[in-house]
């Protein structure tokens, strides 16, 4: 890295000099966040052209009557973001993607549950929603780039494009982009995968914004308060209580809903046991929750759905097919945004389908998550986690 302009109170990493050149236009995704904020005050430093939007993402309301704390996506953030673009000078305006929000993101959540899985929805937003939405309309506005304040970065340094983890490892968010293409990657900036937390917020506060304290959310962004009773009105599969059994089937208690429930989860299942119990798996068929003990969480084998690639040079079979351009580095299977991976064994992949192999267990990859496959810190593809012992097509490839 090298010093930045005095304007800005941390260096300006070189590789995002070398990809922003002064005048470049950039739009970014402004949130109303701390993170977002600084990421603006960044590309301004570096000389960039940049414009703002906000995403209004969903909406509950049906009349102006039916207005509560669940109407609208944080009318409060849009209102900050629109205050943080005006102090820096910057045109900022809010999108509408009610539609395809509710369309590929919301629907597919209610959906994901009510067929026993646990979704991730910030992955299906950011590949299907979101970044989409950002690469569009930052050609419309003749941007070269879209950004967002998110913790990873873009390598540019070799024939195409690549996502990598952020330089935090307690903030990185490369995880929840794995599952976007390179068409999308050459097109995209992420500032603040150099930093980690802490130095954003004491770049924050240095730069006197409103938001330099404010807290991180941790909620589902169309779930306030966690909160997911009103989502699944009409959602019977997903509501109806059902038993709670053992492996054996033996019936332990009765369940809220499969909604309510994650694999994983200890806390809140009102079953006692002489030793801890986990959720182990939500059958859809017979509406029944699957506890036992945690070592029924552990597996080595892990099966995937919708595979995409974002090494070109991804193989159909690893290790007998390993690119040379890996250099022998062994891949990393990560199954949640907070697991710090473990090495894979092996994997084979047939159309979409992807069955990996690990070289140690790990516990609780929940069905509906991301599977998302790393060399080194580089993201190289990623696949929709399906239920324990899932083959059909792999078993045939």
């Amino acid at each position: 890295m090298t010093p930045g302009p005095a304007a800005f109170p941390l260096p300006l990493p070189e590789p995002l000099r070398r990809a922003l050149p002064p005048g470049t236009g950039v739009l970014l995704g402004l949130s109303g966040g701390v993170d977002s904020a600084v990421a603006l005050a960044m590309l301004q430093a570096l000389g960039c052209r940049v414009e703002c939007v906000t995403f209004r993402n969903f909406c509950y309301a049906e009349g102006e009557d039916a207005a509560t704390e669940q109407t609208c996506c944080s009318l409060e953030a849009i209102d900050q973001a629109r205050s943080l673009a005006a102090r820096a000078g910057a045109p900022h305006w809010v999108g509408d993607l009610v539609e395809p929000f509710r369309e590929r993101v919301i629907t597919p959540f209610i959906q994901e549950y009510a067929s026993g899985r646990t979704p991730n929805p910030c992955l299906g937003c950011n590949e299907s929603v979101r970044f989409p939405e950002l690469v569009r309309l930052a050609a419309r506005q003749q941007c070269a780039f879209a950004a967002t304040g998110h913790y990873a970065r873009i390598d540019r340094d070799g024939p195409v494009a690549r996502l990598r983890r952020g330089l935090d490892p307690a903030k990185d968010q490369s995880y929840f982009l794995h599952r976007l293409g390179g068409e999308l990657l050459g097109h995209l900036a992420f500032p603040l995968g150099w930093y980690d937390k802490a130095q954003v917020r004491e770049a924050a506060r240095a730069l006197g914004l409103p938001v330099a304290g404010r807290r991180d959310s941790q909620e589902i962004c169309f779930v306030p308060d966690d909160n997911r009773d009103f989502l699944f009105a009409g959602a019977p599969a997903a509501t109806t209580p059902g038993p709670i059994v053992d492996r054996q089937g033996q019936v332990l208690g009765t369940h809220g809903g499969l909604f309510r429930y994650t694999v994983g989860q200890r806390k809140g299942l009102g079953v006692s046991a002489a030793a801890p119990l986990y959720v182990l798996e939500l059958r859809a068929a017979g509406n029944a929750l699957v506890v036992g003990p945690r070592d029924g969480l552990l597996a080595t084998r892990l099966a995937g759905d919708r595979f995409t690639a974002q090494a070109t040079d991804f193989p159909d079979r690893w290790p007998e097919d390993a690119p040379a351009s890996w250099g022998g580095a062994r891949p990393t299977a990560q199954v949640r945004h907070r697991h710090a991976g473990t090495p894979v064994a092996a994997w084979r992949r047939t159309g979409d389908r992807l069955e990996v192999t690990l070289a140690e267990p790990v516990a609780g990859a929940a069905p509906g998550q991301g599977l998302a496959l790393y060399v080194d810190d580089a993201v190289i593809g990623g696949a929709r986690l399906r239920e324990p012992g899932w083959r059909d097509d792999l078993d045939r490839g």
